[in-house]
């Protein structure tokens, strides 16, 4: 027998008799009906929207698999006892199209500097090889140099990709070990490895759900931190990244979980020595230290967060805290003793970060805060609206909380906001720098915003619901009544209801009331908006205008050329980024940056187009005196032609 719930769902999402693929778009709402605006001024996007069997080329079977798993988290979502059927109905909407988002054109994304890197190390190789054998002026094509030097191959092994992350120790290397693995499983490109990213972020959900569970206790609040994650255009952008944001943002989320299920505070009142609890802590802690640098910052708020919560006593919870937090550092200690051995290597590579950047610093704040709601590539103007309306929204947001949630719980969003944004903020006020202005940074911070902007939603949604139509009538209390059951006064603490995991405010509530829906509307509509928007370009602000944004069409005109010869002395990971979009016959000859001015290579013949790709002045000037050749802008940007 279905599940009466699940039965209902498939309603939801048919499945085609030719094609047995989801498709949930019936569930889009039109924008019209979502704000009191005339219909006429909004924009109709819809056409946009990719329909699900045209995302990947797999098999029909595959598709039903991808589809039971949004059956279940619909039918979950149903059994919420909530009378906003609505709101019901938007949690539905903006998780599925969360996930949908997640694995859209991935093959069409620019794949830019960073991510080449992360190719080159999985290799291998280090930079400073590829420039010594592959930047020395021999004709090399495209298709050899992205085989051997972007993606694994029998010259080397898994010791050779460990070696290369050593010289880069500022990048932890779990993601990367793991990108390895599964591009030998499942076959080299850039696809594949991109895939690996959004299975990874597909895991922040539930991990965000259970960290809501052991914070608040309640299942809807799980629900809306869900859907607030799943459709934030931030979090969409870093799942379809070749990086290790992903997998650092389940780490955090994970150990967050781990540690507040260990401590025992939301379900039961007393404490229960489990040892395995802990256990599992400890390897939470590894994992995220092995995932990135940057989880030593969220650890040291776990522990203020321990330590508060203990009144500053020493107890068995921070004796249990202390010993599994260790426990992850040794674990970690193979790879610290690399990080303490490269130090100066550390140092050095992370060098960038202490330039300061040209203008006002606490605009890039409000300009990265607005971007995990709303983003259409807005720029830092400091009359943009969207800065301030997301502050005030992020502001408000931690204040309700800290007003209303249990104290254990606002004590610990509080925590892993603050220790990372005084680490990334404090030495760039202090210092100078530009580390609070890099938006990934900041994702343990965004994550306790987002978690915030959860429990407020969710907390007006309840008591706009079934507690106003209780209030003044005889027998029984004014507010606290959840899932249809009264909460039995013992559990009222702290000015919370405690029962069944759904705990919200004991407050007097109004009727109709309209802002938080408003708010509501305008998160998921955002959310919805900026991932259409952003889903269909090929270059976005995460990626770097200034190295990626002349990479698309540059690469779209030398593929409709025969025989091209492209030269270039750039710096190797722009030009690897362009490799990725070249034909795999285009020839290339590249040239060390540092000499390639004294060094100007002899032209083979046999070529009907020689090109140069961003060149120095020097080299260009080489080639016309050294060459008689004569080098013409073309209608391209960072592209030259020669001819005699």
């Amino acid at each position: 027998m279905i599940d009466h719930n699940i039965k209902n769902s498939l309603d939801l999402f048919p499945i085609s008799p030719c094609s047995e693929v989801p498709t949930p778009y019936s569930l889009l709402p039109t924008p019209y009906s979502l704000l009191p605006t005339p219909y006429y001024l909004l924009p109709t996007p819809y056409y946009l929207l990719p329909t699900p069997y045209s995302l990947f080329p797999i098999p029909c079977s595959l598709c039903y698999s991808f589809n039971y798993p949004l059956i279940i988290v619909v039918s979950m979502i149903k059994k919420i006892t909530l009378d906003s059927i609505w709101f019901r109905n938007l949690l539905i909407i903006v998780i599925v199209l969360g996930v949908v988002f997640r694995f859209y054109n991935l093959d069409r994304k620019v794949y830019w500097y960073d991510e080449t890197m992360t190719s080159l190390r999985i290799s291998g190789h280090t930079r400073t090889e590829l420039v010594e054998t592959i930047f020395d002026g021999q004709i090399i094509s495209v298709e050899n140099l992205l085989k051997y030097y972007q993606f694994p191959n029998h010259k080397k092994d898994i010791n050779d990709t460990i070696n290369s992350l050593a010289g880069n120790p500022e990048h932890s290397p779990l993601y990367y070990l793991m990108a390895r693995l599964w591009l030998q499983t499942f076959g080299n490109s850039v696809v594949t490895i991109r895939l690996l990213s959004v299975i990874i972020s597909l895991l922040a959900l539930p991990c965000a759900y259970w960290l809501c569970l052991e914070l608040f206790g309640s299942k809807l609040i799980g629900w809306v931190a869900v859907a607030i994650i799943a459709i934030s255009p931030f979090h969409v952008l870093y799942a379809q990244e070749a990086r290790e944001y992903s997998l650092w943002t389940v780490s955090i989320l994970l150990s967050s979980a781990v540690l507040l299920w260990a401590m025992n505070y939301s379900r039961i009142k007393q404490f229960i020595k489990k040892p395995y609890q802990w256990i599992i802590y400890s390897f939470t802690v590894a994992l995220a230290l092995y995932t990135h640098p940057f989880s030593a910052f969220v650890l040291i708020g776990q522990g203020l967060y321990v330590l508060i919560t203990e009144g500053g006593r020493w107890t068995k919870r921070v004796t249990s805290y202390l010993l599994a937090s260790l426990g992850g550092v040794l674990l970690f200690s193979p790879w610290l003793i690399i990080v303490i051995t490269n130090f100066s290597k550390f140092i050095a590579n992370t060098d960038s970060v202490n330039h300061s950047r040209s203008g006002f610093l606490p605009l890039f704040w409000t300009l990265n805060l607005s971007r995990i709601f709303f983003d259409v590539n807005q720029g830092i103007h400091p009359l943009s609206p969207l800065h301030y309306l997301s502050l005030f929204l992020a502001v408000y947001a931690l204040y309700y909380l800290c007003r209303k949630a249990p104290q254990h719980a606002w004590v610990f969003i509080i925590t892993l906001i603050g220790v990372t944004g005084i680490a990334i903020i404090g030495p760039d006020l202090l210092l100078g720098g530009r580390r609070s202005s890099i938006t990934r940074y900041a994702i343990p911070c965004y994550l306790g915003i987002q978690l915030a902007i959860a429990y407020f939603l969710t907390t007006q949604a309840k008591n706009s619901g079934k507690l106003t139509k209780d209030k003044g009538k005889k027998g029984l209390p004014t507010m606290g009544m959840m899932n249809g059951n009264l909460a039995n006064t013992e559990d009222r603490q702290d000015g919370q209801v405690r029962g069944d995991h759904d705990m919200v405010p004991m407050e007097k509530t109004r009727k109709n009331p309209k802002t938080w829906k408003s708010i509501a509307i305008a998160l998921a509509f955002s959310g919805i908006l900026s991932c259409i928007v952003s889903s269909q370009l090929p270059v976005w602000w995460h990626k770097s205008y200034a190295k990626s944004r002349n990479n698309p069409p540059v690469a779209a005109w030398i593929n409709q050329i025969p025989q091209p010869l492209l030269i270039s002395n750039e710096i190797p990971g722009r030009v690897l980024s362009l490799c990725h979009l070249l034909r795999p016959d285009v020839q290339l000859m590249l040239l060390d940056k540092s000499n390639s001015s004294t060094n100007i290579p002899e032209i083979p013949e046999g070529f009907k187009n020689v090109l140069l790709y961003r060149p120095s002045e020097e080299l260009r000037q080489g080639i016309e005196t050294t060459h008689n050749y004569r080098v013409k802008p073309t209608d391209q940007s960072w592209l030259w032609k020669l001819s005699r």
